[in-house]
């Protein structure tokens, strides 16, 4: 079993939150890199990347953080099984698959489909060894109503032995991971590691990330823009949902027993449309182009569902945001541990339901 390495910036600075259940999963703090090529490129002088795409030994990727609260929140409350809700190709489903099978709990999730790539086809892969119970909706519109307050109280009513984690893992217990992220940016900046920035960019989709970075640097101090890009619909996307998220966490740490948390309104939250394209998990030409410079000058590897997207929000507001002599912050979100070894030992023929055979 591989080990892991914690170090949680949030329990440093709050002896009080010690008491929240917590499950060491990644490998932190992420380091913190210089881009120099991609920025002389980019026209950026002083150009970094936040590697949470390395978070944790089995899967990387920004949802590590939040599942080490959410998953350590369902043993503690006494459940076997976590359910949650993604499109096929869900970076989200799949690493709650392997994290929640690597702590003892079933995964299950609710899917809908999404634009049949290669990428895709790997990640129901790999989830596929983790032997998840899935449902497959026909259409992405069937899931605001399957997931309609009344109906998703009614459902988990009736399956008491569930415990639900929405989309992203973007609940207000998952939201406090990235609290703690941006806690550790504090502390990295504070050992030399970076200058503080002037601007942070991560992906906005489920939001939960954005908030708890938002809501962490207020917490840290920090004097920072932080600038989401939407990369999914705006009913999911928006500020007023991000807003809710972080005010949400900010009250549970309030109760359980953290003193004097801030508050922030939609108007403290930043998020860029224009990026996404012709809609989720849809390539933008910008995008692509960005992501192949990644790869050629500085060997990382980008997705054109998320990621991309970012890279090409930040060098088309370069200009307009007066970046071009500022540290500019790109927060890595995408997974880059190798899954080569569980894709090719999977057998999706057994281990994913008939309705799935028809992607292969």
């Amino acid at each position: 079993m591989p080990t892991t390495e914690s170090t949680l910036e949030l329990f440093n600075r709050y002896p009080a939150a010690q008491n929240i259940a917590h499950r060491a999963l990644g490998n932190f703090p992420t380091p913190v890199e210089r881009l120099q090529r991609l920025g002389e490129q980019f026209g950026l002088s002083d150009f970094y990347i936040k590697r949470d795409d390395i978070s944790g030994p089995l899967y990387g990727g920004n949802k590590v953080r939040k599942l080490e609260f959410v998953l350590a929140d369902a043993i503690a409350r006494g459940y076997d099984k976590v359910w949650t809700v993604g499109a096929i190709g869900s970076h989200h489903v799949l690493a709650t698959s392997i994290y929640a099978r690597h702590v003892g709990l079933q995964p299950a999730a609710l899917h809908y489909p999404q634009t049949v790539t290669a990428h895709v086809l790997d990640v129901l892969k790999a989830l596929s060894t983790t032997q998840p119970e899935l449902t497959l909706v026909d259409h992405v519109a069937q899931i605001p109503v399957f997931l309609a307050r009344a109906h998703l109280k009614e459902w988990l009513a009736k399956n008491p032995d569930i415990y639900y984690i929405p989309g992203g893992g973007s609940s207000f217990i998952g939201t406090l991971g990235y609290v703690n992220a941006a806690l550790e940016l504090k502390a990295q900046i504070e050992r030399g590691e970076l200058p503080e920035p002037h601007t942070i960019f991560v992906a906005a989709g489920t939001c939960g990330t954005l908030a708890g970075l938002i809501l962490g640097a207020k917490m840290a101090g920090l004097n920072t823009n932080i600038i989401g890009v939407r990369v999914v619909d705006k009913i999911i996307a928006n500020t007023r949902q991000t807003a809710h998220l972080a005010n949400r966490c900010a009250l549970w740490l309030e109760e359980s027993g953290l003193e004097n948390i801030p508050r922030i309104t939609h108007k403290d939250v930043t998020i860029l449309d224009g990026y996404i394209g012709k809609g989720y998990g849809e390539p933008t030409p910008q995008g692509s182009v960005c992501e192949r410079l990644a790869l050629d000058l500085e060997n990382l590897e980008f997705d054109p569902t998320y990621t991309s997207k970012v890279l090409a929000a930040i060098v088309a507001e370069r200009d307009r945001l007066e970046l071009n002599n500022r540290p500019v912050l790109y927060w890595h979100t995408l997974n880059s541990i190798d899954l080569g070894e569980r894709i090719r030992s999977a057998q999706p023929a057994w281990d994913l339901p008939a309705a799935y055979q028809k992607f292969f």
